[in-house]
Parts: C-alpha cells; sequence; structure tokens
C-alpha cells in the first residue's frame, strides 16, 4: 500500500521565494519614485497655489508681497512668510521692483527631519522666480528629471 503524500518540496518553496525577492527588488524601487513624485506633485500644486495668490495681489495693489498673510489662500502652517506642509516649506522672499517690473522668488525645500518622511531623495529645492524665470527648478541636480521620467 502506497501512501499518496500531499504538500510541496523544498525546492518548490524555494524558488517560491525567489521569484518573490526578484519581483519585490524589481516593484519596491518603482513604489518609492511613484511615492516621490505624488510629493512633488503637491509642491507643485502648492506653487500653483501661491502664484495665483500673488497674481490676484498684484493685480489689487500693484506689488507682489513677502507675507502670505496678505495672500488669499490658507494653509494650516502658515507663518507671515512660509507655508509648511508635511512634506515641504515653501519660503517667500525678494518681493519688490526687478529690472523688468514687480518680482518675487518662491522656493520649496523638501523636509527630511519628520520622521515618517523617507530621505530616499534627499534634500532638495524647488525655485520659481516670477517674472524673470517662472519655470520651476531644481537646486539639486537633476531631481526633477529622475522623479518625472
Amino acid at each position: 500500500m502506497t501512501t499518496n503524500r500531499k504538500g510541496f518540496t523544498l525546492i518548490e518553496l524555494l524558488v517560491v521565494v525567489l521569484i518573490i525577492g526578484i519581483l519585490a527588488s524589481i516593484a519596491i524601487p518603482q513604489y518609492f519614485k511613484v511615492v516621490e513624485k505624488a510629493r512633488v506633485a503637491e509642491a507643485m500644486s502648492l506653487i500653483a497655489s501661491v502664484k495665483s495668490a500673488e497674481e490676484r495681489y498684484l493685480a489689487r495693489g500693484g506689488t507682489y508681497t513677502n507675507n502670505t498673510a496678505d495672500l488669499d489662500i490658507s494653509y494650516p502652517n502658515m507663518g507671515t512668510s512660509d507655508i509648511t506642509t508635511k512634506f515641504f516649506k515653501a519660503t517667500l522672499s525678494g518681493a519688490g521692483s526687478c529690472a523688468s517690473g514687480p518680482c518675487y522668488s518662491l522656493s520649496v525645500q523638501r523636509q527630511t527631519t519628520n520622521g515618517s518622511v523617507a530621505d530616499r531623495y534627499g534634500t532638495y529645492t524647488l525655485t520659481c522666480n516670477v517674472p524673470d524665470a517662472p519655470t520651476v527648478t531644481s537646486a539639486n541636480g537633476n531631481v526633477l528629471n529622475e522623479l518625472l521620467k
């Protein structure tokens, strides 16, 4: 009489664990990239919100402001010249007159001091100088290029 044993052999289990490990090693870095892209999108949204509010302030008063309290936007951690979110700190500066007319600078720096924030991409700064350089640039190499591939 033969007994029919059911189950997996050790080799079969090791092959399955190996395949799962290979898939995880490919998927986890992509996951972190997607998460950081979402965080950059949050920063870009913050920049767009401040730019729109500054343009409305310019239309009303003829100049830009360094004081975020003067703007018609509201964020939970909004100081007089900065806005702090979970992942970024935006700072307004340089409001005044440039050679081309009224101007200001907005810098959004990635915060990595919070324990729940991964330091994978490090601290980088997104800067927007209106109107001289209204496009957003990164102060840390090609962080945006790497994230937005």
